[in-house]
């Protein structure tokens, strides 16, 4: 069977080289990131800003930093000197400050006018700004030279740039927030993983082993489609370069105990989810050709001379959290059969509906300071994403002649990507805070996966709680009257007379 994915997903290679020739020559829609970014001057002429630090790097939010600013005049003698030196009394000196965004940094006191003396200028008197850290990310500020008339100091006689693209980068304050909710996601997959053992039938994944007609539909879906669409949508839809590198991690990642639980709740094969889960994640773990595709797209979002970390430690650590807890939950089916059918009977969906809620809502206020970063347009390549994979993953196990148990299963894991593993890759592609930018498009992703899946979820429990109390079956019905007009028939016979036309009561 290994051999069988390992040919199938030689596909991909295919596939990528194939995209490889198409793009090749196109740039990214973004501009590259330079991380190792100085702060450099476009002069015009002898006008220089010159800053200290070069540069803001790794600033703390909410925290002010000082930047000390010198504005110097260097003008070559032998040409003309230009009005405003001739007569500096009759002009101000205004430096203006801006930036690239407005969400990372904010000006203290809004003070984004620095005003200098000529006397200040040829004594090179320090003057300073103080820059407050909103939310994490990188923001350029650029700085320009407005001379104006002090008779009229409505339109500028010249304005120059003295300096531009002056970086500064903000992180958090602390990470304890994060470890505490990664901490909480493991102990309560661990427990959920150990009630699905419970519920797992070996005799059924034994059987998908051995008729691996829904692991392979689930395989090409997962390796071949994801990844190249989420490549497709970061070079339409996504301007920023880390961000489109963010969507094509997570599109290439394998697939995580996420789709397991939905694939539970939404009635789907539990055991084919699982064992799909399994495989997808051993694959990963090889140099298979989604790493492959992930080294050569990235190129396209990606400095040159950058290289993506495969955090395969991570991948074994995933794998063994997926394995232990569901062996556990086996032992317990073999060896408490009553205790595994009361989790598996009473606890089961419950407690993965609450821990489903309880996972997004502490992941949405753990992730809050950077929901201003989030607009339309990664939303959209989210949503783009998420909907192209759950129906290719439905249409291709539909024409492979699934039943709709296993439909569904696919569907979910085609869709659904480890998201653990895509955070991981970008923390250890990329710096602080760049790789909380790159994640931007997974946690965008998430949000749109899980919106789809609770509409799913809302719209499946109305329909079974709707056949189970609001419609009576039209068998049973005529079998309760016939009882009661005609005591001595039993309900057998009443069955099949109402479903034979022309038969009496």
């Amino acid at each position: 069977m290994m051999c069988i994915m390992w040919s199938v997903n030689s596909l991909l290679r295919v596939a990528c080289l194939f995209l490889l020739a198409v793009f090749t020559g196109t740039s990214c829609n973004g501009q590259y990131v330079n991380l190792t970014n100085t702060n450099s001057s476009d002069v015009d002429g002898p006008w220089i800003l010159i800053a200290d630090p070069m540069k803001l790097e790794r600033i703390t939010e909410k925290f002010p930093y000082t930047i000390n600013l010198t504005l110097t005049y260097a003008r070559n003698h032998d040409d003309p000197p230009p009005v405003y030196i001739t007569t500096p009394e009759a002009f101000r000196f205004v430096v203006k400050v801006s930036m690239s965004n407005h969400h990372t940094v904010a000006i203290n006191n809004n003070n984004q006018k620095i005003e200098f003396t000529w006397a200040e200028i040829t004594e090179g008197t320090n003057k300073s700004i103080q820059v407050i850290g909103q939310v994490i990310g990188y923001v350029d500020l650029n700085f320009v030279l407005d001379i104006l008339s002090r008779n009229d100091s409505t339109a500028p006689v010249k304005t120059i740039s003295v300096l531009s693209g002056y970086l500064v980068t903000v992180v958090r304050a602390s990470d304890t927030l994060d470890n505490v909710f990664t901490i909480i996601l493991i102990i309560m997959a661990v427990l959920n993983l150990i009630n699905m053992g419970c519920a797992l039938d070996l005799s059924i994944v034994k059987q998908n082993i051995l008729r691996p007609v829904g692991l392979i539909v689930g395989f090409i879906s997962q390796f071949t489609f994801m990844p190249l669409f989420a490549f497709g949508v970061a070079m339409l839809l996504i301007q920023d370069s880390l961000m489109g590198f963010g969507l094509l991690v997570i599109g290439v990642c394998p697939g995580g105990i996420a789709s397991n639980f939905w694939t539970l709740l939404l009635d789907g094969d539990v055991n084919l989810s699982i064992t799909m889960t399994f495989v997808s994640s051993i694959a990963a773990m090889g140099q298979n050709d989604a790493v492959v595709a992930l080294a050569i797209l990235s190129g396209f979002f990606l400095p040159e001379g950058s290289s993506v970390k495969v955090p395969y430690d991570n991948m074994a650590l995933s794998l063994i959290l997926l394995t232990v807890p569901l062996g556990i939950g086996l032992l317990i089916r073999r060896f408490k059969l009553s205790l595994a059918e009361f989790l598996t009977g009473k606890i089961l969906k419950k407690f993965s509906v609450f821990f489903i809620i309880f996972i997004i809502g502490l992941g949405c206020y753990s992730m809050s300071h950077i929901t201003v970063l989030m607009d339309w347009i990664l939303l959209a390549a989210g949503l783009a994403v998420t909907v192209s994979g759950f129906l290719f993953g439905a249409f291709f196990a539909w024409v492979a002649r699934l039943n709709r148990p296993q439909i569904v299963a696919v569907s979910l894991e085609t869709a659904m990507q480890n998201a653990n593993i895509a955070f991981v890759v970008l923390k250890t592609t990329l710096p602080t805070p760049y790789s909380d930018i790159a994640a931007l498009p997974a946690v965008a992703l998430i949000l749109m996966t899980t919106t789809i899946l609770f509409i799913f979820l809302g719209i499946n429990t109305v329909y079974k709680c709707s056949n189970k109390y609001c419609i009576k079956p039209k068998k049973e019905k005529e079998e309760i009257e016939t009882i009661n007009s005609n005591g001595y028939r039993n309900k057998a016979y009443c069955a099949d007379e109402t479903a034979t036309a022309g038969n009496p009561l």
